[in-house]
């Protein structure tokens, strides 16, 4: 491969007054071949065009997490990523993580992400549920989500961190199946209730941006579903969201469809749904209000079959990793 000119357009970041940031883009040329990584070049910015420039990195090896930052409008390890895959019309745009306290240009305060990792106790706790004997396949979920670097590429592109900063984050929750997953655990029961609180399992909105950047193939949103199914399975289903989920399940098994009629009334409750009497008067001034009463669709008898026949024999539907050594 020849080697080209790339331009790179930096966010710069600067403390400013009662914690304001101040910020402003600087580009700076480097010639590289395509293959080079990011986390090079910048090294090359900084050691040769501008010492100022801060940015984190540690291992080069795509295990630590520290150089995680913005790359081409996607959150990436700076260290796993080749210039010539993210560049376009050789211009490559450089900022700081999303939804995190930027300290000066792209380095982030990771206090607060760390924080909501230690709030949902990551590490195992002595209790009645404790398994007496583990078997050589108990620990297959709990590799799977062990992967995690903690570089909050996830959080960084989480839509709903983004509106909710309360949230705790597809990482956190990762972390939170990790332990309940784990048959050594003793509070799992515990752990799902505190889980299924507000600002837990049930906030995600499944936009699975977690799953597209996670650069270690952990899947933090498949993670979270399996919390919900088990939270479910242990009665933690008060929330709207979880009342949300159930009233899809009774629709799709009785007719195939949302009833959408009553949807929102098994959602939010009496109270909840007079509070949407605007949008609902809105939506019937436009003739937009579904039948109370769906037809079933065509089929659903086969449809009951499947549903009864899951319910008999349930499908282990749960991701492994796959096996580290040989049996």
């Amino acid at each position: 491969m020849s080697a080209q000119v790339y331009i790179f357009r930096i966010q710069r970041n600067m403390p400013g007054q009662v914690g304001a940031v101040q910020s402003h883009w600087q580009e700076y040329s480097v010639e590289a071949e395509p293959n080079t990584t990011i986390l090079t070049l910048l090294e090359v910015i900084k050691g040769q065009q501008d010492g100022s420039l801060t940015f984190r990195q540690s291992c080069r090896s795509a295990i630590c997490g520290s150089c995680a930052i913005s790359i081409s409008g996607r959150t990436r390890l700076a260290c796993k990523t080749h210039v010539g895959a993210v560049a376009k019309d050789g211009v490559v745009e450089i900022a700081p993580q999303k939804n995190q306290p930027i300290l000066r240009d792209l380095a982030i305060d990771i206090r607060p992400f760390f924080a909501r990792v230690h709030g949902i106790k990551p590490y195992l706790q002595e209790g009645p549920e404790k398994a007496g004997k583990v078997t050589s396949t108990a620990y297959d979920q709990v590799n799977h989500v062990t992967q995690c670097i903690m570089c909050a590429c996830c959080y960084s592109e989480c839509t709903m961190a983004e509106v909710n900063p309360a949230y705790i984050g597809p990482a956190a929750l990762a972390k939170a199946f990790r332990f309940v997953s784990d048959p050594r655990e003793g509070k799992k029961t515990e752990r799902l209730q505190a889980l299924s609180e507000p600002n837990g399992i049930w906030s995600c909105t499944r936009c699975t941006m977690c799953v597209d950047v996670c650069p270690k193939e952990v899947a933090p949103m498949e993670a979270i579903v399996k919390l919900r199914t088990r939270g479910l399975g242990k009665g933690y289903g008060d929330s709207a969201a979880a009342k949300h989920a159930l009233a899809f399940h009774e629709d799709i098994v009785k007719t195939g469809q949302l009833n959408e009629f009553t949807l929102m009334m098994r959602t939010l409750g009496i109270l909840g749904s007079m509070k949407e009497t605007a949008m609902a008067l809105h939506l019937a001034k436009k003739g937009k209000i579904p039948s109370p009463f769906p037809h079933s669709i065509q089929g659903v008898e086969e449809l009951r079959k499947i549903y009864a026949s899951l319910e008999r024999t349930p499908v282990d539907v749960e991701t492994k990793a796959k096996q580290a050594v040989p049996e």
